[in-house]
């Protein structure tokens, strides 16, 4: 049985397998491979012939920088007419740059270290021309008073009036590179100001301005140097134009007479509006130092005067006629005999003093601000004529505020802010005008008491309260506290004293507010205090 079993199954074997020859299978892939390849090649063919043509590319031109050959340095004479510096520009290929399009100008400012030769009358101001290997440090300025050779010395050029038109350009040397474009001379019309100098020319060393030198033109702006000292002798007239700021890093000392001031106006002597300069600023560690000066005709940024962690003086100025008050902040400051009226201030008190740390550790007062008269000055409402502010819960401050007329004009006269402890004196002073008088504010705990001197101050003509009885009598507020404070000895417009409901009904002259102790008040006008 199993025998006829494998004998069919091999039948079934032989009936399904194909026995083909290797010869035949051998042409067969032959055969395969050659067909193949003539498909591939006839597609390749045919893809060469419907390929679009394309452009032929375009040849790439690689920039070629040529480095400058040094340039020697060379001498300009600058004349009376304004010149500014010549300015190379940079190559298209160079890269950005930080530096400005235009450098700042300086003109007609002709100090010399060497006071004790007199200066030549005809004078010039003689400036390396900038080179490529000065040009990334700030300029330089090279003061050398020179005389001009006889034979081509030019006459003395006169100072130009206000509103005359402008003198004629200088001829310019040839190979010399283009002046740089100059802003309008007007306030309305012409060109527009170049942007603002990232970084203001600058002035080393110990430098003195005097009458020879006069008046010293200051185009952009000019930066006196940390460790360099700026001396300007009495007489001299400083004339800033438009924008440009005067900025202190070393010191400056203006020490003028009464009948010699010296003068920081605009260009051609006036105080237009349109025409402002910026403000004289101070920063960290710097030392200003003026007497008998006229400060006019500027502020155009609100701030015509400022220090900033550094030393003030400023003694018996005047300050008129600008668009900006004066901020000092971490100083110490000593403003006495002065006058600061007819400014224009968009913001801030007329003298705004802000101590972010409290006084300082040597030994007197921090701010002293004695014998002035601040006055008629346009400010925002509720801004006084002096503000001081101790900011710090740590550090006291020390203060003398003795003998100034105080007027304000919608807000306080003096206005006092501490967070920390007060000391000094606050004397003789004529605080009238104005919504009040003496205003003393507090975010400290309210059992502080500062330790102020307050005597001998006439209070007088303020604004009455919106309240029937305070204006039947006419009664003003003379001071307010939110501190206890002790006021006593000072007058307060009438012999009876000043009004407060508890302690004093029958008082008909300034209020005194809560907080304030004010008894016993003077019944005649103290001498000391300066009048209106």
């Amino acid at each position: 049985m199993s025998t006829s079993n494998d004998h069919s199954d091999r039948q079934r074997d032989d009936m399904i397998t194909l026995r083909v020859p290797r010869s035949a299978l051998t042409v067969l892939w032959t055969l395969g491979s050659l067909i193949t390849l003539l498909l591939v090649a006839l597609a390749f063919i045919a893809g060469l012939a419907l390929r679009p043509a394309l452009p032929a590319a375009a040849p790439v031109q690689a920039p070629v920088v040529v480095d400058p050959a040094p340039v020697a340095p060379s001498i300009v004479t600058l004349s009376a007419s304004p010149l500014p510096l010549p300015v190379t520009p940079a190559p298209p290929t160079s890269a950005p740059t930080s530096e400005p399009a235009v450098q700042p100008t300086l003109e007609l400012i002709r100090p010399t270290e060497a006071p004790a030769i007199p200066a030549p009358t005809d004078a010039v101001l003689v400036i390396a021309a900038p080179t490529e290997a000065n040009i990334a440090p700030p300029a330089a300025v090279d003061f050398r008073i020179e005389p001009q050779p006889a034979a081509v010395q030019p006459p003395a050029a006169p100072v130009q009036a206000a509103g005359a038109p402008p003198p004629a350009a200088p001829v310019q040397a040839a190979g010399a590179p283009p002046p740089a474009a100059r802003p309008a001379e007007s306030g309305g019309g012409g060109a527009s100001r170049p942007a603002p100098t990232t970084r203001p020319h600058a002035l080393r060393g110990s430098v003195r301005w005097s009458t020879a030198n006069s008046p010293v033109i200051i185009q952009n702006d000019l930066l006196v140097s940390s460790g360099a000292s700026l001396i300007i002798e009495p007489g001299v007239e400083v004339q800033i134009g438009k924008g440009a700021s005067l900025v202190v890093d070393g010191s400056i000392v203006a020490l003028a007479t009464p009948d010699r001031p010296v003068r920081f106006t605009q260009i051609g002597g006036g105080d237009d509006p349109r025409l402002r300069w910026e403000s004289i600023i101070g920063r960290a560690g710097s030392v200003i130092d003026l007497r008998n000066v006229l400060i006019t005709g500027g502020g155009g940024g609100g701030t015509v005067l400022a220090m900033q962690s550094g030393r003030l003086s400023l003694q018996s100025a005047r300050i008129v006629n600008n668009g900006g008050h004066i901020r000092i902040e971490d100083s110490f400051v000593i403003i006495r005999d002065s006058e600061i009226s007819g400014n224009r201030m968009p913001y801030g008190s007329a003298i705004d003093i802000t101590l972010t740390r409290g006084g300082g550790g040597s030994p007197g007062s921090d701010v002293v601000i004695i014998n002035n008269r601040v006055l008629n000055n346009a400010t925002v409402a509720g801004a006084a004529p002096l503000r001081l502010t101790n900011l710090s819960f740590d550090h006291p401050a020390r203060i003398e505020i003795e003998q100034n007329l105080l007027v304000g004009a919608a807000g306080p006269n003096l206005a006092l802010f501490t967070n920390a402890q007060l000391m000094g004196n606050i004397r003789c002073n004529t605080l009238i005008g104005g919504a009040n008088g003496l205003s003393l504010r507090s975010d400290a705990p309210p059992n502080l008491s500062p330790m102020l001197n307050i005597r001998d101050n006439a209070i007088e003509a303020h604004e009455p309260p919106n309240n029937p009885f305070y204006r039947q009598f006419n009664i003003g507020k003379g001071a307010t506290s939110d501190l206890p404070l002790t006021m006593t000895n000072n007058w307060w417009e009438v012999a009876n004293g000043p009004y407060e409901p508890a302690l004093n009904p029958e008082g008909r002259g300034e209020a005194a507010g809560p907080n304030i102790t004010f008894q016993p008040w003077l019944q005649t006008r103290p001498a000391c205090a300066p009048s209106f």
